[in-house]
């Protein structure tokens, strides 16, 4: 069942199922508004947020040797040379 304004035309109203011609006006004249806001929102400048370092390369001197690792886990099973590199 059809929803009726009784003259009294609003977005309300035809939301509810009332499509007079006012109504659809009302309608159609919210959602330009709405437009509207929604692009004076979207064309402010917004400051961009700092990029980062993603694309940096890794820093070699940060990272551990392999004479590192064989001394950190002496217990793996490498080889005589590998240890004898390392001094294990």
């Amino acid at each position: 069942m059809k929803h009726d304004c009784e003259g009294n035309p609003s977005i309300t109203n035809y939301s509810r199922g009332c499509r007079c011609d006012l109504c659809r006006s009302a309608k159609s004249t919210y959602e330009r508004e709405r437009r509207e806001r929604a692009n004076k929102k979207a064309n402010k400048a917004v400051p961009k947020k700092p990029a980062g370092k993603r694309d940096n390369p890794v820093v070699f001197n940060d990272a551990y040797s392999k004479v590192d690792i064989i001394r950190a886990n002496p217990h793996l099973d490498w080889s005589e040379k590998e240890r004898k590199q390392a001094g294990v």
